[in-house]
């Protein structure tokens, strides 16, 4: 194998197929990054358990084709620390020479035949969705999945289909985001998985063109999504989390009593600021409510006590207090693309919830403050 490509590129790619790769594990073959140069294209792959990824890498000068197996790390960090535009990769055996402006790195790799063959998985698309779309779908869910809990459904997202209607849902237990949008084209079947979390972040990071389309397939248990078109696009499959999706849809309040349109960033800074008292033993701000005013209180007897008062317009029903835990609302505020969002609120021992129209539901547990 011997080539040239672009440094800018090739860092961005092996940095994506590096986050899959396992930091530590019995098999070398699975802590390395294959290289794959063929009809004057670059591809990387990499893998895990659960996942496997092929990346294209654009603007590559193919002298020969060939492969090259190479530990993950030590190619991320080359890549990074090498200068100039481009780089240059020869390979002689399990050796990989990596040359650019005033550098070489002959690193010492494995035969190519090691790494595992990726799931050779014929199925046809289910739905194609816009990257723009599903980047947005998944930002709004996965920041409420669980990081660390027993029940292993919740550690992923829910993808619901229903025609050409998307609905993606993300809970921890103590919070649940529910965000919905409509797929270019789909096949008349329906279905619902539970994706891993890793997988989606994954997603996120190689669908940045918003234009490129996204193929989600479905066999044998995994999913495959294929992210552009043509020879140029990426793919990958993961496996699917079993187990039973808790049922959500009773979480979510039917009705409430109070309402009100809060301006985005203002309703960020005036959390933020109430937050800055709370403690590991006090996390929760108690949230006043009434017709003209919101105001955020915080008290912690080893930090002290904060208020922060902003003003409201338009509040429907009568005032009400009700706790938080104010960096829950924050990670929903943050991903809010809207200008406005509309709190709901139907008793202090009652769930809150945060909607963006019909696209997106936010439900928050409050808390004893």
């Amino acid at each position: 194998m011997k080539l040239i490509c672009d440094r800018a590129a090739f860092v961005d790619a092996v940095q994506i197929a590096a986050a899959v790769v396992a930091t530590r594990g019995n098999v070398p073959a699975l802590l390395c990054i294959k290289l794959t140069a063929k009809d004057n294209r670059l591809y990387l792959q990499a893998a895990d358990k659960d996942i496997a990824l092929e990346i294209p890498v654009a603007s590559v000068d193919v002298k020969s084709p060939g492969e090259a197996l190479v530990p993950a790390e030590r190619l991320s960090q080359i890549a990074r620390e090498c200068a100039g535009t481009t780089l240059a990769f020869e390979s002689n055996k399990s050796i990989l020479s990596i040359k650019a402006d005033g550098m070489r790195f002959n690193v010492n790799g494995y035969d190519p035949k090691e790494f595992p063959a990726p799931p050779q998985l014929n199925s046809k698309p289910e739905c194609t969705v816009s990257a723009a779309t599903f980047r947005k779908l998944v930002g709004r869910t996965i920041f409420a999945t669980a990081v660390e809990n027993n029940r292993y459904a919740i550690g992923g997202v829910l993808i619901e289909r229903v025609g050409k209607r998307l609905r993606l849902v993300g809970t921890d237990g103590r919070r649940l985001a529910v965000a919905k949008g409509d797929c270019i084209s789909a096949t008349e079947t329906d279905s619902s998985v539970i994706v891993p979390t890793k997988a989606l972040n994954l997603l996120n990071r190689l669908a940045v063109d918003p234009e490129d389309p996204i193929e989600i397939a479905k066999a044998d248990g995994r999913l495959v999504f294929t992210i552009g078109s043509g020879a140029d696009s990426a793919k990958m499959v993961t496996s699917l989390i079993e187990g039973t999706f808790p049922p959500f849809d009773d979480v979510i309040p039917k009705e409430h009593d109070r309402r009100v349109t809060c301006n985005v960033a203002a309703l960020t800074a005036a959390v933020r600021r109430s937050s800055l008292l709370t403690s590991e033993q006090s996390k929760g701000v108690k949230m006043s409510f009434t017709a003209t005013q919101l105001t955020l209180s915080s008290s912690s007897p080893d930090v002290g006590d904060s208020e922060i008062t902003m003003p409201l317009e338009g509040f429907q029903g009568e005032p009400i207090e009700v706790g938080f835990n104010p960096g829950y609302i924050v990670d929903a505020l943050k991903i809010i693309d809207a200008p406005e969002v509309i709190i709901e609120l139907k008793a202090t021992n009652k769930p809150g919830v945060l909607r963006i129209g019909q696209e997106f539901t936010y439900v928050i547990m409050p808390l004893n403050v």
